[in-house]
């Protein structure tokens, strides 16, 4: 039989590869009749793609996107006492009025406006002291930008707690650093607890588990 669906999820085995399969309901029913007949049986599988409908999907938002973005907008939800869906419009029509985006859908939109979205909530998040469920670093696309708006509000880049400037290029011991000229340092923003780790575990491991690393900000 034959039928239109969309592949869910990829995994790839020891021996050979698992696709999940994802059936409207209308189909469902119909499928069922005949899969429940070659449950423990081998079946042959005509994968037919449309691939001008696959390229458009790939550049739509992702769900990681999606589901990033809706944990900020509860985050401010649980800050304020707003409700989610009022704080959704409010701040898409902010995010469109100092951007050139047209108005968008969170189900369809692309996933550079999501990404940039998404910015927009973080730094918004930042400015009013929203403290964040999620790692702010998840579902960014420009770790570079990320890592300067942390250093601009004092966040940790790890969990966007409070934090303090460190240096990752040492200015060395001793040194009266009000008077260096630090612009051409690299830094990150650190809350005490993943500063204290930085130096227990290194610059190296530190940065390869959290995948953060130091960047030039003049402040």
């Amino acid at each position: 039989m034959r039928f239109n669906c969309e592949i869910d999820n990829v995994k790839t085995l020891k021996k050979g590869m698992k696709i999940t399969l994802a059936i409207d309901n209308k189909q469902t029913i119909e499928v069922m009749k005949y899969i429940y007949n070659f449950m423990d049986k081998p079946i042959t599988v005509e994968l037919m793609i449309d691939e001008k409908e696959q390229i458009e999907r790939l550049k739509q938002i992702t769900p990681e996107q999606r589901k990033k973005i809706y944990a900020i907008l509860r985050d401010i939800e649980a800050y304020t006492g707003e409700n989610v869906e009022k704080i959704k419009a409010d701040t898409k029509a902010s995010f469109i009025s100092v951007t050139e985006y047209g108005d968008f859908s969170l189900s369809n939109c692309s996933k550079e406006l999501a990404a940039d979205y998404i910015e927009f909530l973080i730094r918004l998040a930042f400015e009013l002291g929203v403290p964040l469920s999620e790692n702010p670093i998840e579902g960014m696309v420009d770790i570079e930008n990320y890592l300067k708006l942390c250093l601009d509000h004092r966040k940790c880049c790890v969990c966007g707690k409070p934090g303090e400037i460190h240096h990752v290029d040492a200015i060395g011991m001793g040194r009266d650093r009000t008077s260096i000229d630090d612009s051409q340092y690299r830094k990150m923003c650190l809350c005490r607890q993943h500063h204290a780790e930085y130096h227990n575990i290194g610059p190296e491991k530190f940065e390869n588990k959290y995948h953060v690393y130091g960047v030039i900000w003049e402040g």
